[in-house]
């Protein structure tokens, strides 16, 4: 190996790259950006030609750049899989796992799932904001395995484990009335509360509106699902759940109404995603582990809230 190249020199460039700017690849790597620029422009130095074209605004690879950036990102995936593979080999945990979730999930299934694989890593760092559980996270390997609901992941070479399917369905004030409400006559009678656009999750339901040209009045638009099932509890609107949506809510919800929607079903679909460099073993053992959760202490509660969903809920081709 050449004296210039070292394994934390090509963390720094690849961070950079991945990052966008040295400000925030500094932050990532908790490194000053003076020792970034300083490293990167080591390494051209060393190799005679320039990594980054920063004659341009935003700065751009150059082609030795983006030569160098395939194969170091190659390099440092092998590097991962190789750590992990000799830790596992040997028994030991893993220094650190970082896994993002779905909030919903995160918080119903996520306590049994790191109880159950507890034993396999040191520290466990489990994120569930929207860009921790987007497909770039995961790519930028900012996180090492992902239960997400994004299906942008069909569109990268990754490996991806169906984990559970749900159904979607309204959600409306809790009220006396005995007989089923359909969207049409909800939105008769009050607004939509709505999911951020930026979610995949309030996206998914924009585009069943659009498909069934539903347009209900747009007053109310939430960023957390805590807080648009807390508006319906109190009367304010109704709103599209799934029930580890509405599992997750339910304390600060109180006792809503629950009706199927009509027409063809719309679901959502959870997947465990890793990079193929991600050890095999350990992908299946978190997808199994992630599987066996979520049946054992969700879907009865599940199906206690909205016993109609049986058949609806559960591993993806072999619904329970």
């Amino acid at each position: 190996m050449k004296s210039w190249m070292n394994l934390r020199s090509v963390e720094i460039f690849v961070a950079a790259v991945e990052e966008d700017t040295m400000s925030r690849a500094a932050e990532r790597l908790g490194l000053t950006q003076s020792a970034v620029s300083q490293a990167i422009a080591a390494l051209e130095r060393a190799m005679g030609g320039q990594l980054i074209d920063r004659a341009v605004r935003p700065a751009k690879l150059t082609l030795l750049g983006t030569t160098f950036y395939k194969g170091a990102s190659d390099l440092l995936g092998r590097v991962r899989e190789l750590e992990q593979s000799v830790d596992l080999d040997l028994n030991k945990l893993l220094p650190l796992l970082r896994i993002g979730m779905v909030d919903s999930f995160a918080a119903t299934v996520g306590p049994h799932l790191v109880k159950q694989l507890d034993t396999i890593a040191a520290q466990w760092s489990v994120m569930s904001g929207v860009n921790e559980t987007s497909i770039r996270a995961l790519m930028e390997r900012r996180v090492d395995f992902m239960i997400t609901s994004d299906n942008s992941h069909n569109q990268f070479d990754l490996i991806a484990i169906p984990i559970f399917e749900e159904p979607f369905f309204l959600v409306a004030p809790p009220t006396d009335a005995p007989e089923e409400k359909t969207a049409e006559e909800l939105m008769m009678d009050m607004p939509l509360i709505r999911y951020s656009r930026s979610s995949f999750f309030g996206r998914q339901v924009d585009a069943y509106l659009r498909e069934r040209a539903l347009a209900p009045q747009h007053r109310y638009e939430l960023d957390t699902s805590d807080a648009v099932l807390a508006m319906v509890s109190a009367g304010l609107g109704w709103t599209i759940a799934t029930p580890l949506v509405v599992l997750k809510s339910m304390q600060s919800a109180g006792n809503l109404r629950c009706y199927p929607l009509n027409g063809a079903p719309l679901k959502r679909k959870l997947w465990l995603v890793a990079q193929h460099t991600e050890n095999v073993d350990l992908i299946e053992r978190i997808a199994t582990a992630a599987r066996q959760a979520t049946i054992q202490h969700c879907v009865p509660r599940i199906l206690r809230l909205a016993p109609w969903m049986q058949g609806q809920v559960g591993i993806p081709d072999s619904p329970y």
